[in-house]
């Protein structure tokens, strides 16, 4: 694409996504999730700072701020990853060194590929872990916009996860699919558990 996909509109953007091509897809849609829930969390915090001068309360803001951005880079890198797959995939194939070639070039996309979304992942499992800190800081009318907000970080994950998963599931190094696998399994582990104690909480607060 010529633009940046984070320099698009909203409708654009979901334009983008339904439109019949690889690019963007479900690793971009999950990355911008993720970026969505970091902006929540930062306004919690912004909020709950009216009525508090506590730096913590900058300090996490800042913090949040710094996970945006870095989902928001995240949405163009996995789609510019993807694009180098499919680019690849479309190497000629007639001769024996033109399959030879254009298989080390699809292998090298694919894992290449797997990792922006295990960036990802491990980024949007950072926003989840402190959207459980910010509940503390939370006043009772942004509670919810936490619990929105680790609700994306937990789809960015899971939805990171799987293109982590679909890209590794064509490589053929069994090295690079073990180490990136175990580095997936690490980061997910626990967060199931992260987001019931963070709904379950919002949900206490805001109980009719």
């Amino acid at each position: 694409m010529a633009d940046r996909l984070i320099d698009r509109t909203l409708r654009a953007f979901s334009d983008d996504l339904s439109a019949d091509s690889p690019v963007p897809g479900g690793g971009s849609a999950a990355a911008y999730a993720g970026a969505m829930g970091a902006a929540l969390a930062a306004m919690v915090s912004r909020i709950a700072a009216k009525k508090s001068q506590a730096p913590a309360l900058a300090t996490f803001a800042a913090e949040m701020d710094e996970l945006r951005a870095e989902l928001l880079r995240l949405v163009d890198d996995d789609s510019a990853a993807y694009a180098r797959v499919a680019a690849a995939m479309k190497l000629p194939r007639t001769t024996d060194e033109q399959k030879a070639e254009r298989q080390a070039q699809l292998q090298e996309t694919l894992v290449a590929a797997s990792r922006v979304p295990l960036r990802v992942a491990k980024t949007a499992r950072r926003l989840l872990e402190a959207c459980e800190r910010g509940l503390e800081t939370a006043s009772p009318m942004t509670a919810s916009d936490i619990g929105v907000g680790a609700l994306l970080a937990e789809t960015a994950l899971r939805g990171a996860a799987l293109n982590v998963m679909i890209n590794l599931s064509s490589v053929k190094d069994p090295a690079e699919v073990k180490a990136l696998s175990e580095d997936l399994d690490r980061t997910i582990d626990g967060s199931d558990d992260q987001l019931r104690r963070i709904t379950d909480v919002v949900e206490s607060r805001i109980a009719r």
